[in-house]
C-alpha cells in the first residue's frame, strides 16, 4: 500500500463533493447540513485535513462507510488531520462518506468547516454515481435540530443537530439519490419564528449560501449566485411555514397575514420552477397544529394556472414518543417520515398521475 493525498478541488476524479459552496474556493466552504464528499477508496486508512476559521460555535462532522455510520467528531479551532477510518482490510473496498452535521449559524457567519485535503493508505477506485438528485429547502426540522438529544432536553446546541439522522437522509437512500440542504433554523418563506421578515429562505435561494452574511462569509463565496446549471436536481422538497405560522402567533395576525402567506408560498414555488424548469417540486406540508391548508392552497393555486410537476405530501405529526431536544423530533421519528418519503418520491418519479388537493 501507499499513502496518497489529494487536494480537494472541484472536478476531481473518483470524489463527489455534497451541497452548495462556491467551487471556485480553496478550501472548499462547507456551510449547508449534509455538505461535504463521499469517495471510495481501496486500503487501509483514510484521514481528512479539516479547518475550523472559528472557536465557536462548534461544527460537527460525521464520517459513514458504505451507508453506515462509523464516528462523529468535533472540528477543532484551526488546521489539522483527522482520522476518517483505520485499520481496515487491505485489498476490500468502501465508499466513504464526510459531512458536516451542524447547519450554517447566521449570527456567527465566521463559523464554518473548510475541507483541505485527503489522505489515504491505498488506492481511490471509481465512485459509482448515484440515479437521481434532490435538493430539500426548509427549516429546522430539514436541519436535523433536536434529532441526537434525549427526549426533554431544552439545550440548543450543535451537537444535537444531525444530517444522517434526518428524514431528508433516508428519503434520498431509498432512492439512491445525491442530496443538497438549503435548511435554516427558525426561518420561514416569509419571515422567522419572530416575525423577522429580512430571515427568510426565497431571499436567500440564489445564493451559494444566502442565510450567511458578513465579510467572512463573503469572502468564502456564500454571497455569490448559485450555478444552478452546475447541478440539477431531479426533485426538490420544501418543507417550510411552519415558522410563519410561529411567526403570526407571535403577532397574533393570523388573519392578517395568511393571504401573504399564501401568496409568499406561491412566490417562493415559482422562483423554484424558475431555476429548475424540469424538477418536480413537493412541498411537505407542516404539521396540523401550523395551518397546513395555507401551503396546500397555496400549491392548489400554482397547479390551477397550469404549473406541472407539483405535488404536497403530509407527513404524520410527532408526538411525546417522537421528542428529541427542543420539542423537536428524534432520529427514529425521522427515519420513519423519511422512508414515507421516499415512497412517495418513488411513485411521482415512476408515473404520470398528479396529486390534487
Amino acid at each position: 500500500m501507499s499513502f496518497q493525498t489529494f487536494e480537494i478541488t472541484a472536478g476531481m476524479k473518483n470524489i463527489r463533493l455534497m451541497g452548495r459552496m462556491d467551487l471556485t474556493q480553496s478550501p472548499l466552504a462547507l456551510d449547508w447540513t449534509g455538505s461535504g464528499m463521499e469517495f471510495r477508496f481501496r486500503g487501509t486508512d483514510t484521514w481528512a485535513k479539516l479547518e475550523a476559521p472559528a472557536a465557536a460555535p462548534v461544527m460537527w462532522m460525521i464520517v459513514l462507510a458504505d451507508g453506515q455510520p462509523v464516528t462523529r467528531f468535533p472540528v477543532e479551532p484551526g488546521i489539522r488531520m483527522y482520522p476518517l477510518l483505520l485499520g481496515l482490510e487491505a485489498e476490500q473496498e468502501r465508499t466513504v462518506t464526510l459531512m458536516k452535521e451542524t447547519q450554517c449559524m447566521p449570527e456567527q457567519p465566521e463559523a464554518t468547516v473548510l475541507l483541505h485535503s485527503l489522505r489515504i493508505n491505498g488506492e481511490l477506485t471509481e465512485l459509482p454515481e448515484r440515479k437521481m438528485k434532490i435538493e430539500f429547502l426548509g427549516d429546522s426540522l430539514t436541519s436535523g435540530e433536536g434529532a441526537l438529544a434525549a427526549k426533554g432536553n431544552m439545550e440548543w446546541v450543535t451537537p444535537w443537530f444531525s444530517a444522517r439522522g434526518n428524514y431528508s437522509w433516508y428519503a434520498c437512500e431509498a432512492l439512491n439519490a445525491e442530496r443538497s440542504i438549503l435548511s435554516q433554523s427558525g426561518w420561514g418563506v416569509c419571515w422567522d419564528w419572530q416575525h423577522t421578515e429580512k430571515n427568510n429562505l426565497t431571499d436567500a435561494y440564489e445564493y451559494v449560501a444566502g442565510v450567511l452574511q458578513g465579510t467572512e462569509a463573503e469572502a468564502r463565496g456564500c454571497r455569490k449566485l448559485w450555478n444552478f446549471e452546475s447541478w440539477k436536481p431531479d426533485i426538490i422538497c420544501i418543507r417550510l411555514l411552519t415558522n410563519d405560522n410561529n411567526g403570526m402567533n407571535e403577532r397574533k395576525s393570523f388573519e392578517e397575514d395568511r393571504e401573504n402567506v399564501i401568496r409568499g408560498a406561491m412566490n417562493l414555488i415559482r422562483k423554484v420552477r424558475k431555476y429548475n424548469p424540469d424538477a418536480k417540486i413537493v412541498w411537505i406540508l407542516p404539521g396540523t397544529d401550523c395551518h397546513p391548508e395555507l401551503a396546500a392552497e397555496a400549491v392548489k393555486r400554482m397547479q390551477t394556472e397550469g404549473m406541472q410537476e407539483l405535488y404536497s405530501f403530509a407527513v404524520p405529526d410527532y408526538g411525546p414518543e417522537d421528542m428529541g431536544a427542543r420539542w423537536h423530533p428524534n432520529a427514529e421519528y425521522n427515519r420513519k417520515v423519511g422512508i414515507m418519503l421516499g415512497e412517495f418520491l418513488k411513485e411521482i418519479q415512476n408515473s404520470e398521475f398528479r396529486i390534487q388537493n
